[in-house]
């Protein structure tokens, strides 16, 4: 069984702003999920005040 990990940093600075919402779509992660990876677990951190980081632990 493989694993890859992959680290993700997203500014959220528009999501602190009044009825604003944003979503992102992060392409590199898509392409493992087409090659058949599985998301096998997430962990999510804030690293600041407008900055968040997403770890995707992928497993094939």
């Amino acid at each position: 069984m493989a694993q890859k990990v992959i680290t993700v940093n997203i500014n959220v600075y528009e999501q602190a702003v009044t009825n604003r919402h944003s979503a992102y779509e992060i392409s590199f992660v898509n392409k493992y999920l087409d090659e058949g990876w599985l998301i096998k677990e997430t962990i999510h951190n804030s690293t600041s005040a407008n900055w968040t980081n997403i770890t995707f632990i992928l497993e094939k």
